[in-house]
């Protein structure tokens, strides 16, 4: 099988697993980007990576916005982590069965460099994947990294999961994106309860130089404070009146970065608080450790790919999902983020919201389990 003609084949298979965008990016291209763009630390000799694209639906994104339902979400991550995974090791296994090139399928999430320093959600400064899939799909030409430093597609914003195939094969890379699709809205740090990422300052630890190109995106705090509000396990807007899908609330942005990373009595304290202090409901207790044991589960395995329905539970995610390629949706989105409410657990844990009204009433309901989901999505069928 001439190269061409693999080429085609291998982009094919992505695309027949429900991949949207499809690229292929060079070892050359890589070359001045920090260590994790090197793909010879997985596969020496590599010299092409296949990066392809799963984005969001945008219903589902309304809905979980809308704090209507998160299942929609949960149910397409599932999908997205789990095909980027199987048809990674499908991809390698043609190249192989079909070539005598080697081929490395790159983990979609959840592995990470031990020798960058021990890695936890809850402790980490820093966290440096095997292989960064969004270095990758910038040099694969599908888009550049936004401010918030997620890959910006022009086609789907930054809504969007990633998957990847590194290869000895050296394959023809596809023409670099031309123009960065971020505009610099903002809207992601808007969306965000932790304060990861800075309003206006540019991060300066390290260059990113793809292709020739110098990614620009916000100046990153503690990697510790993204993890523990992505996990769910605190958030709540500065001003109070909405949360992530989390009855925690707890607002984390307003620790600056340097004190956070100064003070790591602070986590501790939040961690304690959420977890054993007696002052907190019981039921919350319960909710808060039920997310650490899912997260302890799929950390032991180092692959979404590997992680079951079960324990898919996205509760923030803010500023990855909120990035669609239409601005206009994005402020849609956003203002449906700001109405939301708030989430909190009844007696029994079952989650429900309490919304303020345009006409200032309060309404509170239950969104579906999701069993319920689950079981109306089958009759429905």
């Amino acid at each position: 099988m001439n190269l061409d003609e693999l080429q085609k084949q291998i982009k094919q298979l992505t695309l027949n697993s429900g991949a949207k965008l499809v690229g292929v990016g060079s070892r050359e291209r890589l070359e001045k980007a920090p260590s994790s763009a090197n793909m010879g630390y997985c596969l020496p000799e590599a010299k092409s990576c296949i990066i392809w694209v799963y984005p969001n639906p945008i219903n589902a994104l309304e809905n979980y916005f809308a704090k209507k339902e998160r299942m929609s979400i949960k149910q397409f991550q599932y999908f997205a982590y789990t095909s980027a995974w199987t048809t990674a090791q499908r991809i390698k296994q043609f190249i192989e069965d079909n070539t005598e090139y080697k081929a490395f399928a790159v983990i979609p999430n959840g592995k990470y460099r031990k020798e960058e320093g021990s890695f936890s959600f809850l402790e980490a400064d820093l966290a440096y994947p095997d292989f960064s899939l969004r270095y990758g799909a910038v040099a694969a030409g599908l888009g550049h990294l936004g401010w918030s430093g997620n890959l910006v597609t022009k086609e789907y914003g930054g809504s969007l999961y990633l998957a990847g195939v590194l290869t000895t094969a050296p394959l023809k890379p596809d023409p670099m994106a031309e123009e960065n699709y971020c505009n610099k809205c903002k809207v992601c740090f808007q969306a965000c309860t932790t304060g990861y990422f800075d309003k206006d300052k540019e991060e300066d630890i390290q260059e990113v130089i793809i292709g020739g190109y110098k990614e620009i995106y916000a100046k990153r705090g503690t990697y510790s404070k993204c993890g523990i509000g992505c996990a769910g396990l605190v958030g709540v807007s500065e001003d109070n009146s909405w949360s992530t899908w989390t009855a925690n609330h707890i607002c984390i942005k307003q620790y600056p970065n340097q004190e956070w990373k100064a003070k790591p009595f602070i986590r501790k304290q939040i961690m304690k608080k959420i977890l054993i202090d007696k002052n907190t409901p019981s039921e919350l207790r319960k909710f808060n450790k039920r997310i650490v044991k899912s997260f302890a589960k799929v950390a032991a395995h180092e692959n979404t790919g590997l992680r079951p329905l079960k324990d898919t539970n996205p509760r923030c995610g803010n500023c990855s999902f909120i990035c669609v390629a239409d601005h206009k949706k994005r402020i849609e989105l956003l203002e449906l983020l700001k109405n939301s409410g708030k989430l909190y657990l009844d007696e029994e844990g079952r989650e429900f919201v309490r919304q303020i009204t345009k006409n200032g009433e309060e309404v509170t309901y239950y969104p579906p389990t999701e069993k319920e989901f689950f079981s109306n999505l089958d009759k429905k069928e």
